[in-house]
């Protein structure tokens, strides 16, 4: 039944990333990336190749989507190699959580502290991906801002939300 719901999940999140939050963007500055959501919440419990795994068929389904080359897939199995490292730290007693990542499992500071740091990681690797040019590193450093807030403000709204 997890593993459904999960799935179901995932399909929730590209539907809303294709439908809804691929048309919210500010000129070429800001790009709302909601579905790094799925894999930033997904259960601590799930062996690391699985993960990186999954991560990978997230970043090609937005690929395929996008017509990108594999940058997502890049970023996310970046961010899904980084996570369980960063939950760790961020996170004392990692065994007691048996469900997803959220607000209500790990605190809000820590949700808070690893959805930033993710979220900016995998728009840097997007966005330095898409420009492939040290020329333009402030137009980089100016996307991963700028979509980075709208991201987390959509991510961290939804999680309040939830609550």
């Amino acid at each position: 039944m997890t593993f459904l719901r999960e799935i179901g999940r995932l399909l929730l999140v590209f539907a809303l990333q294709v439908l809804l939050f691929d048309h919210l963007y500010i000129g070429s500055w800001g790009i709302v990336m909601m579905y790094i959501l799925f894999l930033i919440n997904l259960p601590v419990r799930i062996p690391r190749w699985a993960e990186m795994l999954i991560g990978l068929c997230v970043g090609l389904m937005i690929d395929v989507w996008h017509s990108s080359l594999g940058i997502h897939i890049a970023a996310c199995v970046a961010l899904s190699f980084v996570r369980p490292l960063l939950l760790s730290k961020a996170v004392q007693d990692i065994e007691r959580i048996k469900d997803n990542i959220s607000i209500q499992t790990i605190g809000r500071i820590e949700y808070t502290k690893c959805a930033v740091i993710l979220t900016v990681l995998h728009h840097f690797i997007v966005f330095s991906l898409e420009t492939w040019n040290i020329q333009f590193w402030w137009i980089v450093l100016l996307q991963t801002l700028v979509s980075s807030i709208m991201t987390l403000c959509i991510i961290l709204g939804y999680e309040y939300l939830k609550r």
